[in-house]
C-alpha cells in the first residue's frame, strides 16, 4: 500500500491525517528563547497571539536525519511504500535530509520524495490527489509524474497584512515597507515551483482581494482559501469564495509559524490545476 509522508507545512487537518494515516513529520520553531516543533492547523493560536504583538520573527530549522529514517523504516515494516512530500527546497533544506534519510532507511526503492516547489495547501492538494490515485489503482511511480505534471500549474498567493514583517525578513528595504504602509499598498505574492515573487501591488485590502481571484485560472481541480493568524480580512476572503464560486467546495486552511516566519499574518489562496 502507498503511504503519504508530509513534513509540518503542508498544514494538513487533523482529521485528514487520521482519516488517511499520514505521516506528518514536524519542523521546528525557535521562538523568544522557546524551541518547539510547529504542530498542526489548529495549535497555533498562543503563538499568534504572542508573535502578532511582539514582531519577534522565529527562527526555523528542519527535522533531523532520523526523524525521516524512522518513519521510512515503519513504512518498509509495515510492508507499504511511500510518496513524500517536503517544503521547496527553496525555502527550506528540509528536501535534502529527506533525501540523505533515504539512502539510511531499510529499503530505499520504497520511498518516493517530492520537492513540493511550495508549501501549505498546495502540499496538501497534492496529497489528496495522491489518495484518489491509489483508490484509482495508479502505481507510486505514476502517481508522483502526475504530482510532477501538476506542480507546473499549482500556486500559492498571499496577500500580507503588513509590510513590516517582509522587511524584517529581508526581502524588502526600509523604505519601501515605510512607503507601502503608509499608502496601504497590498503586494499579491506568488510562491510557484520555488520561487516567491511579487504579482501585483494594489491599494487596498478590498482591491488585493479582487485581484488574488482574478487570477484564478478557470481549471483549477482544488481551490484552498488560507489565513495565517486568522486576520481581519479572512472573513471577506471566505465570502467573496463562495460568491465567486458557488458550486466549489473551497477547503479552508490555516498555515503556522514556519510560514509566518517569512511573511507575517496574510489571507490567500492557492490552486491545483492540471
Amino acid at each position: 500500500m502507498i503511504k503519504i509522508i508530509s513534513d509540518s507545512t503542508a498544514y494538513l487537518p487533523k482529521e485528514f491525517i487520521e482519516k488517511n494515516d499520514i505521516t506528518v513529520i514536524p519542523l521546528h520553531v525557535l521562538y523568544m528563547g522557546e524551541e518547539f516543533d510547529e504542530g498542526l492547523p489548529g495549535t497555533y493560536d498562543a503563538f499568534f497571539e504572542s508573535f502578532t504583538k511582539t514582531k519577534i520573527f522565529p527562527k526555523t530549522s528542519q527535522p533531523s536525519l532520523e526523524d525521516f529514517v524512522k518513519a521510512y523504516n515503519k513504512v518498509i515494516d509495515e510492508g507499504n511504500e511511500a510518496i513524500v512530500f517536503t517544503i521547496s527546497s527553496s525555502l527550506s533544506g528540509c528536501n535534502s535530509v529527506a533525501n540523505l534519510a533515504k539512502n539510511e532507511c531499510k529499503d530505499p526503492s520504497k520511498i518516493s520524495i517530492v520537492d513540493s516547489g511550495s508549501c501549505g495547501q498546495v502540499v496538501c492538494g497534492y496529497a489528496m490527489e495522491v489518495i484518489e490515485k491509489v483508490k484509482e489503482g495508479k502505481s507510486r511511480e505514476e502517481i508522483v509524474e502526475y504530482i510532477e505534471r501538476l506542480k507546473e500549474n499549482s500556486t500559492i498567493c498571499f496577500v500580507p497584512d503588513s509590510l513590516e514583517y517582509l522587511y524584517k525578513g529581508g526581502r524588502i528595504g526600509k523604505v519601501s515597507a515605510t512607503l507601502g504602509t503608509i499608502l496601504q499598498l497590498k503586494p499579491i505574492l506568488t510562491f510557484k515551483k520555488g520561487v516567491l515573487s511579487c504579482a501585483k501591488k494594489v491599494f487596498g485590502a478590498n482591491k488585493a482581494i479582487s485581484e488574488l481571484f482574478a487570477m484564478i485560472p478557470k481549471t483549477f481541480k482544488r481551490l484552498f482559501v488560507i489565513h495565517i493568524a486568522n486576520t481581519k480580512n479572512y472573513d471577506t476572503l471566505k465570502s467573496k469564495v463562495v460568491t465567486t464560486f458557488p458550486n466549489i467546495e473551497a477547503v479552508e486552511g490555516e498555515m503556522g509559524p514556519v510560514i509566518a516566519s517569512h511573511i507575517g499574518p496574510a489571507i490567500g489562496v492557492c490552486w491545483i490545476a492540471e
